[in-house]
């Protein structure tokens, strides 16, 4: 337990010191964080235990992925004093979810400023797509994912700023369906070299991503381990 807080404490400051991460972006209280989730997760375990079910919102998204099991802090009510200031329902950057349902539900956070990033670029792909009849490709890093052709778009390169490593910026991938994520995948081999946990068999590779840290990974394609390297889910066809 203390390594799992020593490491999420370092996340927190990884992503607070890389400053820098949005700098337009208010703080908001990311410095009590850490107590924020920890107040979530000790209300959802106390409502868990009385009621025998959780206290989230199901919402089947799967473009923003690990948003599916949002914290329904209305059902928190007397089981949580308030709710934390860091969260979106108060004017914060981060929604709160549930990552683990079926074992062990862990509450973590999605960062709402990965959308404004992506909402950079999103709507250049679709323009792109809908005038060019095809997507705005480099080249392809997996099957049905490829690097994004930012001079097609006659837009500068986006990258997101790891959650997970500090100085780490991540690369934008679009499917073959014209929809554009974020590339994790460094950051799984990362933690695969310097953690002796792996990843299961089956597992959602996101879940395994988040459970030592704050962050879901936003807009991340679902990933599965194969021979020993993260792989994406087929692209869903229209």
């Amino acid at each position: 337990m203390k390594r799992l807080i020593a490491l999420m404490g370092l996340v927190l400051m990884m992503g607070l010191l890389s400053g820098c991460l949005y700098p337009q972006e208010r703080r908001q209280h990311a410095e009590q964080l850490p107590q924020h989730i920890m107040n979530v997760q000790a209300a959802v375990d106390a409502y868990f235990k009385e009621h025998k079910e959780l206290p989230y919102k199901y919402t089947e998204n799967e473009h923003k992925l690990t948003t599916k099991y949002l914290v329904n802090f209305k059902t928190l009510q007397g089981y949580l004093n308030d709710i934390p200031p860091t969260a979106f329902e108060k004017g914060g950057n981060f929604l709160y979810v549930l990552i683990n349902v079926e074992k062990k539900p862990t509450v973590r956070v999605y960062d709402l400023r990965v959308d404004g990033e992506i909402s950079k670029v999103q709507p250049y792909v679709n323009r792109y797509v809908e005038e060019k009849g095809q997507i705005p490709r480099l080249d392809q890093v997996a099957s049905g994912y490829y690097t994004i052709n930012f001079d097609q778009l006659g837009v500068d390169p986006v990258t997101i700023p790891s959650p997970y490593s500090t100085d780490t910026q991540l690369p934008l991938l679009v499917d073959s369906q014209g929809k554009v994520y974020v590339d994790y995948r460094t950051e799984v081999m990362k933690k695969i070299q310097g953690s002796q946990k792996k990843p299961e068999a089956g597992q959602d590779v996101r879940e395994w991503l988040a459970q030592d840290s704050f962050f879901v990974p936003a807009f991340s394609p679902a990933m599965k381990m194969e021979e020993g390297d993260p792989v994406f889910a087929p692209v869903r066809q229209k």
